[in-house]
C-alpha cells in the first residue's frame, strides 16, 4: 500500500514539473483556449501562471472573441490594457435590473439627471412631475400634480447647469391640442413655482440657455402651409405678483413652409475655444484597477440574447465608420496593443481591486459662470422643408455678446412684458439659419454628447429615391431607428450605428424616443419593449433593458455612468447598476443591517 501511494505521489509531482518547466509561450497558447473566468481562475493558482494571465496579446485575443469586435478597430483612447477594458464592459457596464420604482400612476415619458447626479426627475401622462434620489434605495424628494395648471400630462424635463432650478414641459388639455406649457420650479425644500410660459408646439420641449434664463416658442400660422416659428429667452424666476406675466423677449422668427415648424430645441456650447481651437477637454479615461476581486471573477458570464434583458449580440448591429471618425466610435490609431512590464504585473497582487469611481468626461463639471456669459452657443432644433415631419437638423448660432446686451434689458427690465407670449412679433423680417443637415427621415430624438462635440439623433429613415408630392403626406418611415452621428465642430454627419432597435407606429403617430450618451456609453429607448446600450468606441451592443412595454426614455447618472435609468409605458421606472455598483449597494446594505 505504501508503493502505491508513494507511486502515486511521484506522478503527481512528475505532472507538476512537467507544468512548471512547461515555457510560457505555451502555457500562453493553452490559456487563449480557456474562456476568460477559466483564465481568472487559472491565474490563482501561482505566480507565474498570474503573470502569463495578464499577458496582453492574451486578453486582446479574448476581447475580441468574447464581445465579437472587429479586428481593425483598435483599443479605446486612453485605455490602461486589454485586460482592463474588457473588464470594463463586463463588470462596470450598468445591466443589472436594481430596482423597480412603481409610483406613477401612467404611461412615463422621459427622465433626466442633475449634472451632480445627486436628483433624477420623472415625467408621465399621470400629469404629475416627481424628484428622486437616485442614492439606494431611490426615494421621492418632490411631486407636484400639473393637471392643478389645467396640464394634460407632463412631457420633459431638464435641470439647470447648477442645479438649482427645474424646467418642466407639458400639454395643455384637448383632444387635438398642440398647445403645452413649460414650468418652472425651485430645488429647495419647499419645490417653489417659479414660471410659467407658453410653449406651442408642445413638442418644442424647451431648453436652458444658461442658470437664469429658458427658451420657449409658439408657433403662427400665416396661411398657404406657411407659419412662423417664433422663439422666445424667458427669465426662469420672474419675482413677480403672478408666475404667469413673463419677462420676455423674442430671440428668433423663422419662417416655416410646407405645413413644418421648429421643434426639440436644444442649446450647446460651441466646441471652439476662445482662441479658435476645437475644445477638446472631453477625453476617455478610467480609474479602473487592472485586477479583478473574487466577485469579478465569479462574474463572467458567456454572452447570451433573448428578449427578457440579457445581453444583445453585437454581431446583430452594423456600425458605419472610418478612420475620420476619430472620438465617436474608434479612433485613428492604428496599433491596438499595449505594453505592460514584467515588473509592473508583478507588483500587483492577484485578487486585488480598488472600487474606484468611473468619471464621466465633460458631464461632471458644469461650465463656469465665466463660460456661459462668453462663449457662443448653438441654437439646434430639428424642422423640415419638404413636408410636415422633421427631418432636418438646423443650426442657429448664438453670439454670447448678443445675449449678454438682450440679458442686461432683461435685468433691468427694460423690455416690454409679455403675458403669455401669445401674439405673433409684428416684424416681417425672418431669421436665417446658419446650417442644416438633411437626415432623409422622421427625426425622434436627438441628445448632445457630454462635452457638446457631438450631437446623436434617432431617425426613422425614408425609403430610397423617394419622392415628395404633398407636404401632408410624407414618405412612409422604416421600423428600423438609426442612431446618427454630427460632428459640430465641422457640422457633418461622421458615422452612424445602424437599426438594433425599432419604432412601429406610423408617421402621423410617431411619437419621441429619447437616448442618452455618457463619456463611453450610448443608451436609447425603443418601442421594442427594450432599451438599448452601445459602445461608443467599438460600435457594439452591449445590452437590452427589458420593460413589458414602450422605452420612452434613458438616463445615465452624469456622475456615475455604472448607473443608467429607462422609463416605459409601462408605467415603471427602472435602475439598473453595474455588477460593480450592485456589489457595493449590497455590502453597504449588508453593513448597515448589521449594525
Amino acid at each position: 500500500m505504501p508503493n502505491i501511494l508513494a507511486s502515486q505521489d511521484a506522478k503527481a509531482e512528475c505532472l507538476l514539473s512537467m507544468w512548471n518547466y512547461l515555457p510560457d509561450h505555451l502555457l500562453l497558447s493553452i490559456f487563449k483556449c480557456l474562456p476568460p473566468r477559466a483564465v481568472l481562475t487559472a491565474s490563482q493558482v501561482c505566480f507565474r501562471w498570474y503573470r502569463v494571465a495578464l499577458d496582453e496579446v492574451l486578453w486582446r485575443d479574448l476581447f475580441y472573441q468574447h464581445f465579437r469586435i472587429g479586428r481593425g478597430i483598435p483599443a479605446a483612447p486612453r485605455s490602461l490594457s486589454w485586460r482592463s477594458e474588457f473588464k470594463r464592459l463586463h463588470f462596470r457596464t450598468p445591466f443589472v435590473e436594481s430596482e423597480v420604482i412603481q409610483q406613477h400612476r401612467d404611461q412615463v415619458l422621459h427622465v433626466s439627471f442633475a449634472h451632480n447626479g445627486e436628483l433624477f426627475a420623472t415625467t408621465s401622462k399621470d400629469g404629475f412631475i416627481k424628484v428622486w434620489s437616485p442614492a439606494y434605495p431611490c426615494t421621492l424628494k418632490h411631486e407636484k400634480d400639473m393637471k392643478d395648471y389645467s396640464w394634460k400630462y407632463t412631457q420633459f424635463s431638464q435641470f439647470n447647469s447648477n442645479d438649482t432650478l427645474l424646467l418642466v414641459s407639458g400639454v395643455h388639455f384637448g383632444s387635438h391640442s398642440t398647445s403645452g406649457e413649460i414650468a418652472v420650479f425651485s430645488l429647495d425644500d419647499e419645490f417653489e413655482l417659479r414660471c410659467r410660459v407658453i410653449n406651442k408646439p408642445y413638442d418644442i420641449f424647451g431648453a436652458w440657455y444658461n442658470d437664469s434664463y429658458l427658451l420657449s416658442g409658439n408657433l403662427f400660422w400665416r396661411g398657404n402651409y406657411e407659419s412662423s416659428s417664433v422663439l422666445y429667452l424667458n427669465k426662469a424666476s420672474q419675482a413677480l405678483e403672478s408666475e404667469r406675466e413673463s419677462v420676455v423677449t423674442c430671440l428668433y422668427k423663422f419662417l416655416n413652409k410646407n405645413a413644418s415648424s421648429i421643434r426639440t430645441i436644444l442649446v450647446a456650447r460651441c466646441p471652439v475655444t476662445m482662441s479658435g481651437e476645437i475644445d477638446r477637454r472631453q477625453s476617455y479615461h478610467s480609474d479602473m484597477s487592472d485586477s479583478l476581486t473574487d466577485s469579478e471573477t465569479s462574474s463572467l458570464t458567456e454572452i447570451s440574447g433573448g428578449d427578457d434583458g440579457g445581453t444583445c449580440q453585437p454581431d446583430k448591429l452594423s456600425v458605419e465608420c472610418t478612420e475620420s471618425h476619430a472620438g465617436v466610435f474608434k479612433t485613428s490609431d492604428n496599433q491596438p496593443g499595449f505594453s505592460v512590464s514584467d515588473a509592473t504585473a508583478a507588483a500587483e497582487a492577484p485578487g486585488f481591486a480598488e472600487d474606484c469611481h468611473l468619471l464621466a468626461d465633460g458631464a461632471a463639471q458644469a461650465p463656469s459662470a465665466a463660460e456661459e456669459e462668453f462663449c457662443d452657443k448653438y441654437l439646434i432644433f430639428t424642422m423640415g422643408e419638404q413636408t410636415y415631419t422633421p427631418h432636418q437638423i438646423g443650426i442657429k448660432r448664438i453670439a454670447a455678446s448678443e445675449m449678454k446686451d438682450t440679458i442686461d434689458r432683461l435685468k433691468h427690465r427694460d423690455l416690454q412684458l409679455v403675458p403669455n407670449n401669445d401674439v405673433e412679433p409684428h416684424s416681417d423680417k425672418f431669421d436665417g439659419i446658419d446650417h442644416s443637415i438633411e437626415l432623409h427621415g422622421h427625426i425622434i430624438g436627438m441628445c448632445l454628447s457630454p462635452d457638446h462635440r457631438f450631437l446623436y439623433v434617432n431617425s426613422r429613415t425614408w425609403p430610397k429615391g423617394y419622392q415628395i408630392s404633398d407636404p401632408l403626406s410624407p414618405p412612409p418611415i422604416a421600423e428600423e431607428i438609426d442612431i446618427h452621428v454630427i460632428d459640430l465642430v465641422t457640422l457633418t454627419e461622421v458615422g452612424s450605428l445602424l437599426r438594433s432597435h425599432k419604432a412601429y407606429t406610423p408617421n402621423d403617430e410617431c411619437f419621441f424616443i429619447f437616448l442618452d450618451v455618457s463619456s463611453q456609453y450610448i443608451a436609447s429607448g425603443a418601442e421594442d419593449h427594450h432599451g438599448y446600450l452601445w459602445d461608443r468606441h467599438y460600435g457594439i451592443c452591449l445590452q437590452k433593458f427589458g420593460h413589458s412595454n414602450v422605452v420612452n426614455c434613458v438616463a445615465f447618472n452624469p456622475q456615475d455612468p455604472e448607473v443608467l435609468v429607462t422609463v416605459s409605458d409601462d408605467n415603471s421606472i427602472k435602475i439598473w447598476r453595474s455588477q460593480n455598483r450592485e456589489h457595493a449597494v449590497k455590502r453597504s446594505t449588508t453593513s448597515l443591517n448589521l449594525e
